[in-house]
C-alpha cells in the first residue's frame, strides 16, 4: 500500500511551483460520490504517437474510495475494442454516479509494427456528472502521461487508482491537475482550467510521452528481453520493485520514481520523435509542477482543508490564497503583517502568519478577517509555526534565541530560551 503523500511547493524568486511528482496531492476531507446514475455518450480514439491503434481492449473505471491501493472494476457491461481508424464507443454500456472520478484504458492493439501488448494509454475524465452530454475523447502518450503523473499518488496501476475514505477530495484534485496537463479532446498539452498566469509544463509531458512512444511504436516486449520496451520498463524498475508490463505502468514508474535511470528513459527522444516541443537534453529528474507567477519573494505555503494553497509573500508583506486551480481566492495586507515568512492553519481553518519584520504573528479566519487580538506578540524574527494536538501555536524566533508557544486565541502560554539559539524551524512530536 503507498504511503500518503502531500504535495510538494517549491517557491523561486516569484514563482510558485506546485509538484505534480510522486509526493504531491492535497489531503482533503471527504466528498462521496452522490447516488444519481448516468451511462451517457461516451465516444474517442486510440493514437500512438501519430497513428491509430486498432483492435485495443478499452475499459472504462470509477476511482475508489476504499483505501490506497484497492482495485478499481471495469464498468463496461460489454466489451469493446477499437476500429481499424482507432476510434470505440462505450455509449450506454456503463453506468455512474455522479462525484465518481471516471477515468479510460486502452491496452493491446496493433500499431505500426503490428499486434503491441506493452501499448497502454489512459485518459482522466474526472466527474461521471462530466460526461452528460456528447464527449469525444482522445487518448495517447499524452494524456496517458497527464493521468500517471498527477493521479500517481493515488495509482499502484491502470486498475487500481483509489483513495482513503477522507481523502477522495484529494484525488478529486488530482483528477482536476490532469485535465490541467493534458487535454483530453485533443491530445495535446496543456489542458484547460489554468489560472492566469499558470504555467504547464508542456515540454516535459511531451518528451515522457515521446519516451512512452517509443515502445508503443515497436512490437511490445517485457523487461529482460531486449526489446525497446523491454530496456525501457528494465530502466523504470526500482532495486527489489516491479517491472511495468504496458506503457501506462512505465509512466507511472517514471512518476513514482523520478530521478532513477533519466538519462537511459531519454536517449528513447530524439528529433524525430511524435511530439514535438519536448527538452532539448535530459532533465534532472521527471518531476512536474505547474508554476504560478505574479508572487513577490514568497517564502513559504501551507494549505488548508478547503484545498487553497496559502503563500507568504515576504516582499510584499502580504499573504495570497490561491485555489486548488490556482485562481487567487483573496490577497491579505494589514493587520500587522511584515515580512512573512511562514504561514500555518489551526483546526477551524483560520491562518496564522509569522513576521519576520515586526516580532509578531498575524491571524486571519479562513474568510480572511483579522482575528481578535491580531497581531501577537512573540520573539524576535519568527520563522517558523506549527500546531500541536491541544491547538497550541509553537513558534521559532530566529533572531530571539528562543521559542514561543502561545495557546489557540494568540495568548502567550511560555517562551523558551534556555538551549535554544537561533532555531528556523519546528515540528511536533504526534505523540
Amino acid at each position: 500500500m503507498p504511503m500518503k503523500r502531500v504535495i510538494e511547493i517549491c517557491v523561486v524568486g516569484t514563482t510558485l511551483l506546485i509538484s505534480l511528482s510522486a509526493r504531491s496531492q492535497l489531503s482533503a476531507t471527504s466528498v462521496l460520490p452522490r447516488a444519481t446514475t448516468t451511462g451517457s455518450v461516451l465516444k474517442g480514439s486510440v493514437y500512438g504517437g501519430r497513428r491509430p491503434v486498432s483492435g485495443a481492449s478499452i475499459y472504462l473505471y470509477a476511482a475508489g474510495s476504499g483505501g490506497y491501493g484497492t482495485a478499481t472494476q471495469n464498468l463496461l457491461t460489454s466489451a469493446v475494442t477499437t476500429n481499424s481508424t482507432g476510434n470505440f464507443d462505450v455509449s450506454g454500456k456503463y453506468s455512474c454516479a455522479a462525484g465518481q472520478q471516471m477515468y479510460l484504458v486502452s491496452l493491446g492493439g496493433s500499431t505500426v509494427l503490428g499486434k503491441n501488448n506493452a501499448a497502454g494509454f489512459m485518459a482522466a475524465l474526472g466527474d461521471c456528472s462530466w460526461l452528460s452530454s456528447s464527449r469525444y475523447i482522445s487518448m495517447n502518450e499524452v494524456t496517458t502521461v497527464a493521468g500517471a503523473f498527477a493521479l500517481a499518488p493515488f495509482m499502484t496501476s491502470y486498475s487500481a487508482v483509489s483513495s482513503s475514505a477522507t481523502n477522495y477530495a484529494g484525488m478529486v484534485r488530482a483528477f482536476a491537475s490532469a485535465r490541467k496537463l493534458a487535454n483530453i479532446g485533443t491530445g495535446q498539452s496543456p489542458g484547460g482550467g489554468l489560472a492566469l498566469g499558470a504555467t504547464a509544463p508542456v515540454s516535459e509531458v511531451y518528451t515522457v510521452a515521446n519516451v512512452l512512444a517509443a515502445c508503443v511504436k515497436s512490437a511490445g516486449g517485457v523487461a529482460g528481453d531486449g526489446s525497446t520496451c523491454g530496456k525501457l520498463f528494465a530502466s523504470a524498475t526500482p532495486a527489489g520493485g516491479f517491472s511495468p508490463t504496458e506503457t501506462i505502468g512505465l509512466a507511472l514508474a517514471m512518476a513514482h520514481h523520478p530521478t532513477l535511470n533519466v538519462a537511459t528513459q531519454f536517449s528513447y527522444t530524439g528529433p524525430l520523435s511524435a511530439f514535438g516541443g519536448q527538452l532539448t537534453s535530459a532533465p534532472k529528474d521527471w518531476t512536474m509542477s505547474i508554476s504560478y507567477a505574479g508572487f513577490h519573494a514568497p517564502k513559504s505555503t501551507t494549505i488548508d482543508a478547503a484545498g487553497n494553497v496559502w503563500v507568504a509573500n515576504s516582499g510584499s508583506s502580504t499573504v495570497t490564497v490561491l485555489a486548488q486551480s490556482g485562481a487567487v481566492v483573496r490577497t491579505l495586507s494589514g493587520n500587522g503583517l511584515s515580512s512573512p515568512v511562514a504561514v500555518a492553519i489551526d483546526v477551524n481553518g483560520s491562518g496564522f502568519v509569522a513576521n519576520r519584520g515586526a516580532s509578531s504573528v498575524s491571524g486571519f479566519t479562513s474568510k480572511g478577517v483579522a482575528l481578535s487580538g491580531s497581531p501577537f506578540a512573540v520573539g524576535a524574527g519568527p520563522t517558523a509555526l506549527a500546531f500541536d494536538g491541544g491547538g497550541f501555536l509553537w513558534v521559532a524566533n530566529s533572531a530571539g534565541n528562543s521559542v514561543s508557544e502561545l495557546n489557540g486565541a494568540g495568548t502567550p502560554v511560555q517562551t523558551i530560551s534556555t538551549g535554544v539559539t537561533a532555531p528556523t524551524a519546528v515540528a511536533i512530536n504526534p505523540q
